[in-house]
């Protein structure tokens, strides 16, 4: 019995129950064209208008002016497959009552065409009462997620002082509260703007860093469980990856503000001593390199 097997059996579940569509303020027609799936889709789509306010307390008023169970989040521009929601209900059964939140893989659409599939293996360490986990370089897709009501209730919903990463803090939350699940399918189709490619991301690394600090701040148990040594270790590998990812993209700029951002926080290890010798170099002597090796 419970609210979860009604979840899976209730053939109307397996689609969303309702969209919410919030308009944090937007400037363009957007408010009117959801105007129109109200009409012509009574009862399912529903616009909740509001003055700029950010992310998270856009995703907090759609949250209240939910009814489900089970909330799950998509931004503008991405889309599912469409067994998600079903997939992810049979997870979030077989997880028991503990589950508060349920993921899955995805795929990355880029400027350029290309699509690249996520790591469902790392993804899929994610599971379980998972802190530790998370604090490995690779996130969960966040339109990808589907979150048990009661939980957001219990820890308060997204924090609005996270205007930036506030779904790895809502995720370190959440974990704090109950279990995560995977779906092991690439359910979630993500579509990459040019702008969130280099310098915005650089912007996000401090805000995700914060959102772990605050949460173990919060939860000294829990980092005397894991130990402070694993945790900061764990946020310098998060800065290996990306300065890795900037050097080998040129994106040079962006690469020695990381190696700053590095050094003012204490994040060391081999791969960023090694990063930062690289740094040394001038940009036209790597750019010359790149060329002469191409």
């Amino acid at each position: 019995g419970g609210e979860s097997e009604r979840l899976l059996l209730d053939p109307q579940t397996l689609r969303p129950v309702e969209v919410i569509v919030v308009d944090d303020g937007s400037k363009d027609d957007s408010a009117a064209t959801v105007r129109r799936y109200e009409k012509e889709a009574a009862g399912l789509v529903h616009l909740v208008p509001q003055a700029n306010a950010g992310e998270p307390a856009a995703r907090n008023a759609g949250i209240r002016h939910s009814r489900g169970d089970w909330v799950a989040m998509l931004d503008a521009d991405d889309w599912w497959d469409p067994r998600k929601l079903e997939l992810q209900a049979q997870a979030a059964i077989a997880a028991g009552p503990d589950c508060v939140l349920v993921h899955t893989g995805g795929y990355k659409h880029l400027p350029d065409g290309t699509v690249v599939e996520s790591d469902l293996a790392a993804a899929g360490r994610r599971t379980g009462w998972c802190t530790q986990a998370l604090l490995e370089p690779v996130s969960i897709g966040h339109p990808s997620i589907m979150i048990r009501r009661t939980a957001l209730e219990e820890i308060g919903g997204y924090d609005p002082a996270f205007r930036q990463s506030c779904d790895i803090d809502l995720y370190f939350r959440l974990s704090a509260v109950g279990t995560f699940a995977f779906v092991p399918q690439h359910l979630l189709h993500y579509r990459v703007h040019e702008r969130q490619m280099s310098s915005s991301q650089i912007d996000q690394i401090p805000f995700h860093h914060k959102a772990v600090h605050k949460f173990f701040a919060d939860h000294p148990d829990m980092e005397a469980r894991i130990g402070p040594a694993h945790i900061q270790g764990a946020l310098a590998r998060h800065v290996e990856v990306k300065l890795e990812s900037l050097y080998w993209k040129r994106h040079l700029t962006e690469f020695r503000k990381l190696l700053a951002y590095a050094h003012e926080n204490h994040l060391d290890s081999p791969a960023i001593a090694r990063w930062r010798r690289k740094a040394r170099w001038p940009d036209w002597v790597v750019n010359l390199k790149e060329r002469l090796i191409g």
